[in-house]
């Protein structure tokens, strides 16, 4: 690439040139290129900016150039470095003028610029994006957390969940069979003597969402041109448009849930408060519902079941605690089949696919005044059901 070489003032003049008749852009277009291929992130942004303004097809080559040679490792958006804010004014360029940008492109910014990865993902033909929805989904399913469903969401976690959403809207046949393997159901009992207080406990979306902060503009970068971002929201309560930018626009939409993007006015922190849940129990859940095309609430069990078993003796528990375990299991297969009937799944995979089962036992019985020994442990015979004693209250 070549030095920085251009002053501020002539970085000035160029701005001023963007707002020039389109007679006189055959001049700019070279200095355009020039500063998209400089050493010098704030001269890149400035050519992106110009670019966006006065678009031709080198510069825009140019850029998504850029894009594909993204060092992945770049992921934190928090460093702020200023390669970071010259990648995001290209991405904002491209996606202004309606670009299609190489999966590999696309890919290559993924985890560093997640909302923006997904706008752009979107516009591919389906058959070139699945392959990378289906790989972000996997990666953000085997680091899904289920006691972790209310923590902070690390943008992998939203990207995994919007990704599986885009097939299963599109092609649901084809990631069935992962979400039914890594659905899990959350028993949680609570055993009491006798049945006397049980106490009720909610370990799946209980927390309160925040109240959304408002989205304040700080000041410009000197130097350098305005600075949008994107963000991909789930179920904002403003409309979708298709006038202005900064308004929403729809990515996918099924039953029961909405994913639109916008963009955020320039040099403002995005505000987040609505972006889309992590994969978990509970969005698992709805995914299988959106597949078996029902609400979230129609489904014949929840991502978390909650219940109380009076103790009299460890026989006695044991028994009832295995019939219960046995009625959830059946209705967890009962799913598994109802996804069969629907041609999503193959006979071999109904037959060996199955959601997990947690069951999460809450020794409530030292809340009396009769001492009681330590529960027994069930033995469960399916690999896919887990059993353990809580320890904490």
């Amino acid at each position: 690439m070549a030095s920085s070489r251009f002053t501020l003032p002539l970085v000035l003049i160029l701005i001023c040139a963007s707002t020039a008749p389109i007679a006189a852009q055959d001049d700019l277009e070279p200095k355009i290129e020039a500063l998209l291929v400089n050493r010098d992130p704030r001269l890149v942004a400035i050519g992106a900016r110009l670019a966006g303004l006065s678009p031709d097809e080198h510069s825009l080559a140019i850029m998504e150039e850029r894009v594909e040679h993204w060092d992945p490792a770049q992921r934190n958006r928090a460093l702020g470095s200023e390669g970071f804010d010259a990648m995001t004014e290209i991405l904002d360029a491209l996606i202004q003028q309606n670009r299609v940008v190489s999966p590999a492109g696309v890919a290559a910014i993924a985890y560093a610029f997640p909302d923006q990865a997904l706008i752009l993902a979107a516009r591919l033909p389906f058959d070139d994006a699945e392959p990378m929805y289906l790989s972000w989904y996997e990666e953000g399913a085997q680091t899904s957390n289920p006691s972790a469903a209310d923590s902070v969401i690390p943008d992998h976690h939203m990207l995994a969940r919007v990704a599986a959403m885009m097939v299963v809207h599109k092609r649901p046949q084809d990631i069935a069979a992962n979400i039914l393997a890594d659905s899990t159901e959350m028993l949680v009992v609570s055993v009491p003597i006798d049945r006397a207080q049980p106490v009720d406990r909610c370990l799946i979306g209980c927390t309160v969402p925040p109240r959304c902060a408002l989205e304040i503009a700080g000041e410009a970068r000197t130097g350098w041109p305005p600075v949008f971002q994107y963000i991909v929201e789930e179920n904002s309560p403003y409309p979708v448009d298709d006038g202005p930018p900064e308004l929403n626009h729809l990515l996918v939409q099924i039953k029961g849930d909405r994913i639109t993007f916008r963009r955020v006015k320039p040099n403002t922190p995005p505000n987040y408060c609505y972006s889309p849940a992590p994969l978990n129990p509970l969005t698992f859940h709805r995914l299988l519902a959106q597949m078996l095309g029902v609400s979230d609430e129609k489904m014949t069990w929840q991502a978390q079941e909650s219940g109380s078993l009076g103790w009299v003796s460890d026989k006695q528990f044991l028994s009832e605690l295995g019939t219960q375990v046995g009625l959830e299991e059946a209705g967890l297969r009962a799913t598994v089949q109802k996804v069969y009937a629907k041609g999503l799944i193959t006979k071999s995979q109904a037959e060996t696919t199955r959601p997990k089962l947690s069951i999460v036992v809450y020794d409530d019985r030292g809340r009396t005044r009769r001492p009681a020994a330590p529960l027994p442990q069930l033995p469960v015979s399916d690999s896919r059901t887990s059993y353990r004693i809580a320890t904490q209250p």
